[in-house]
C-alpha cells in the first residue's frame, strides 16, 4: 500500500507510435506482445467513460501453477487504492451528519490521539484525509501492520534477498482488530509507540503520506458511525454499486477467483493481510473498480446518487498547498484520498509485495482507465518497465478513440 513511485511515470510517461489497422486492435497486439515476454505473470486492463466501457481484458495467469487465466473478475489486492474509498465513506458519513471534516478525532475516538511535539494542535479528520496529521508510518511499528496468514509454511530462503529479509520481519507479526492495532501505535502507552511514528512538524503543516493516518480516519468512521468499515462500505458502496467479488478480507470473495501473487523471482509469495486494512486491503476485480469509477466521475457529474455531486468534488478538488508538500512550484495536489494531478488527472495507485495497480480519469478526455497485476513491481524494474508499457499502450488507445470522438463531432 506503500505509494507507487512511478505514478508521474505512468500518468505522464511518452507514449509510443505503433503501425495497425485500428486503435484497438493496436492495442491489443501491445498488450498480446507484453503478455507473451512473461515478466508479468498476469495482468487485467479495463478502458471506460462514465457511461461507457471501451476495453477490458484480462492477460496471463492468475496462477501460473494451475494454469489458471486472468480474467476481467479475477481478485486480487489492490493495495492503496483502497484509501479512496475511505475518502467516499468520509463524505457518505459527512452527508449523513456523523461528522464534518473539521471534526478533531478526539471527539469521535474511544483513546486519545496527541502529536507528542504538538500537543495543543488538534488533529481534525481534514488533516487525515490530506496525509497532514503529522502521523508518520515508521516502519518499526508500521510493518507490525502484516499478517502472513499461515507463517509456518512461508519459506523465506527461497525469495530474493529483499523478499526474504521482509518475510522474516513479519513472520511473527499476530492479527489484531483495527482499533487495537490502532491505540497500540498511537498512543504513549502502546506497544508500537515511538516518537518518530510522528513527524517534527504540527498538524497541518506538512504532506507526509500515511498509511496509519488512512487507517485512523476509517476507524473514525466504524467508532461515529456504529458500523464496521466493512459493513458501511457494504452498504453505502458496494451495494448500491453492484460491486460483486469484493470485499476486505478473504473470508468476504470467492477464494476461488482471487489471483496468486507472486515476487520478482516468479515464486509464489504467501496470503498475507493487513491490521490496517481500509489503508490498503481491499480485495476486488478490475471489473467491478470500474464500475466504482464510473460511479464516481458520475457523481461529480450530478448524475449518480454514489455521492452528491458537492461532496465529490470536495473530495477530488486539491486540498493540499505546495507550501505543504514543501515545494512552492509542485503542481500536483492530493484531495480527500485522491491525487489530483494537474487539474486534469485524479485517481490513486496501489502497490503491495506481490501486486501494483493504477486506477485514473483524465478529465481531458472524459476517459479512464484500470490496471492490475499480480506480480511483485516494486524494486523489481523488469516488471516496472512493462507496467509503463502496458501504461503507454492504453494512453496511445485513450487518445486516438478520444481524436475519433473529436473528428467525428
Amino acid at each position: 500500500m506503500r505509494q507507487f513511485a512511478l505514478t508521474l511515470l505512468l500518468i505522464t510517461g511518452m507514449v509510443g507510435h505503433l503501425k495497425a489497422q485500428t486503435a484497438e486492435e493496436r492495442l491489443r497486439y501491445q498488450l498480446d506482445s507484453i503478455s507473451q515476454h512473461k515478466d508479468l505473470s498476469g495482468f487485467g486492463v479495463s478502458i471506460f467513460s462514465a457511461d461507457s466501457l471501451y476495453f477490458q481484458e484480462g492477460y496471463g495467469y492468475a496462477d501460473v501453477k494451475q494454469n489458471k487465466a486472468y480474467h476481467p473478475n479475477t481478485i486480487q489486492n489492490i493495495g492503496s487504492i483502497s484509501k479512496t474509498f475511505i475518502g467516499v465513506s468520509l463524505m457518505k458519513a459527512v452527508a449523513l451528519g456523523t461528522f464534518t471534516m473539521n471534526t478533531p478525532v478526539n471527539d469521535i475516538l474511544p483513546f486519545k490521539v496527541v502529536h507528542p511535539k504538538f500537543p495543543e494542535s488538534e488533529i481534525t479528520i481534514h488533516h487525515l484525509a490530506t496525509h497532514t496529521s503529522g502521523i508518520f508510518d515508521f516502519e518499526k511499528g508500521y510493518d507490525h501492520s502484516y499478517v502472513l496468514e499461515d507463517p509456518s509454511t512461508v519459506t523465506p530462503a527461497i525469495y530474493g534477498t529483499e523478499m526474504a529479509k521482509y518475510l522474516k520481519q513479519i513472520k511473527d507479526n499476530k492479527a489484531v482488530p483495527l482499533g487495537t492495532y490502532l491505540q497500540a501505535y498511537l498512543t504513549p502507552k502502546g506497544n508500537l509507540f515511538h516518537k518518530k511514528n510522528f513527524l517534527k512538524t504540527a498538524p497541518g503543516e506538512r504532506y507526509e503520506y500515511s498509511n496509519v493516518g488512512s487507517a485512523l480516519a476509517a476507524y473514525c468512521i466504524e467508532v461515529a458511525t456504529g458500523l464496521t468499515f466493512p459493513a458501511f462500505t457494504q452498504r453505502y458502496i458496494f451495494d448500491p454499486i453492484g460491486m460483486e467479488d469484493t470485499g476486505w478480507s478473504y473470508d468476504a470473495i470467492d477464494r476461488e477467483k482471487h489471483a496468486q501473487t507472486y515476487a520478482n523471482n516468479g515464486q509464489a509469495l504467501p496470503p498475507y493481510s493487513l491490521n490496517t486494512y481500509p489503508d490498503g486491503g481491499l480485495r476486488t476485480s478490475i471489473e467491478s473498480l470500474t464500475k466504482y469509477i464510473q460511479a464516481i466521475v458520475r457523481s461529480y457529474e450530478g448524475n449518480n446518487t454514489l455521492l452528491r455531486s458537492d461532496l465529490c468534488k470536495e473530495m477530488i478538488q486539491a486540498q493540499v498547498s505546495p507550501e505543504q508538500y514543501g515545494d512552492e512550484e509542485e503542481t500536483d495536489s492530493y484531495g480527500y484520498f485522491w491525487e489530483y494531478n494537474r487539474d486534469v488527472v485524479v485517481g490513486h495507485n496501489g502497490g503491495d509485495p506481490g501486486i501494483l495497480t493504477l486506477m485514473y480519469y483524465y478529465k481531458d478526455i472524459k476517459m479512464g482507465a484500470v490496471f492490475f497485476t499480480n506480480t511483485n513491481v516494486i524494486d523489481n524494474p523488469v516488471a516496472a518497465k512493462q507496467v509503463q508499457a502496458c501504461w503507454n499502450a492504453i494512453r496511445t488507445y485513450q487518445k486516438a478513440v478520444n481524436n475519433d470522438k473529436n473528428y467525428k463531432e
